[in-house]
């Protein structure tokens, strides 16, 4: 999403709730009530009713976002409605009660009102970050062809295995099976493993060769590697051998470095789909708090102006 919903309009809502906060002030500052400021005056129930509609207003913006029906103001504009005005109850809420807060009800509404008001905040900055975020991860792609590209990698990377020793295909093929499961969801210890699978082949075979050869791995130069190496019964004398070729781009070394970079082409897929999930589930987590912390200020609101006209 982007920043449409704070400018909407030439920031109209904006306008709107400036207006609302200033004109709650100057009234608040010329009334001259009979006792100390509170809800119980003219200025306290017209404050009052007109916070308490726009609480109702705001609520039902999440009926709104589920209805597909075209109405008459888009839901960009409900959406910057909903934000301004939100925090404008922070002034007229707190005019509304005159600054006066004890051990009951109507405070326990204010404070339920206020935690929602905070907690909107939080969700307009990360509407306002996420959605950037998601789109430079993954572009135009989703968490379904990522894993669907996964699958093709995989496919190929098990191709070439074959073609380059038997030993280096059983390693990939146990290497795609450990992973599949942490795909799902994504795990970003999964890409660092896929990451790791490849620097494993490389130094541990560099590491066999230089054991074999009583050469300082340090020291390993073209002179030192025997093409016969690549003959040997041995698979990890064979794979030693392999990992050596790459270094000088012979063959088999050319159908292992297309291993390698699948291989790490397959660690960036499954790092992104677990930045998707990440980044998708602090919107599910905020709105775990802000729908619950809304339908409570609603449910608290009613029993406040129950008990206001009735007790």
């Amino acid at each position: 999403m982007n920043r449409s919903f704070i400018q909407q309009d030439q920031y109209l809502y904006l306008k709107i709730a400036l207006g609302l906060c200033f004109i709650s002030i100057f009234l608040y500052a010329v009334d001259d009530p009979v006792g100390p400021p509170s809800g119980n005056s003219w200025l306290g129930y017209t404050l009052g009713t007109i916070g308490g509609l726009i609480i109702l207003w705001l609520v039902w913006f999440g009926v709104r976002k589920r209805q597909y029906t075209g109405t008459r103001y888009s839901l960009t504009r409900w959406l910057s409605a909903h934000v301004y005005l939100g925090t404008a109850l922070l002034v007229i809420g707190t005019l509304h009660c005159g600054f006066q807060f004890d051990n009951n009800i109507h405070t326990i509404t204010y404070i339920l009102m206020v935690m929602t008001i905070l907690s909107g905040m939080i969700g307009v900055y990360y509407y306002l970050t996420i959605p950037s975020l998601i789109s430079s991860n993954i572009g135009t792609s989703n968490a379904q062809q990522l894993h669907e590209t996964i699958d093709q990698i995989d496919k190929k990377a098990l191709d070439i295995a074959r073609q380059i020793d038997s030993h280096v295909h059983e390693m990939m093929a146990y290497s795609i099976h450990t992973t599949l499961k942490s795909r799902q969801p994504a795990s970003k210890k999964a890409a660092t493993d896929m990451f790791a699978f490849g620097e494993t082949i490389k130094e541990a075979s560099k590491a066999s060769y230089c054991s074999l050869t009583k050469i300082d791995p340090g020291m390993v130069e073209e002179s030192t590697i025997d093409p016969k190496m690549a003959m040997s019964s041995d698979p990890q004398l064979r794979l030693a051998a392999i990992i050596i070729d790459l270094s000088f781009n012979r063959s088999p070394g050319e159908k292992l470095q297309q291993l390698l970079d699948l291989i790490n082409e397959k660690a960036a897929c499954i790092n992104k789909l677990h930045l998707d999930r990440v980044y998708n589930s602090r919107l599910k987590i905020w709105l775990m708090f802000h729908v619950p912390l809304s339908l409570a200020t609603l449910i608290a609101l009613v029993i406040h102006i129950v008990s206001v006209f009735y007790y």
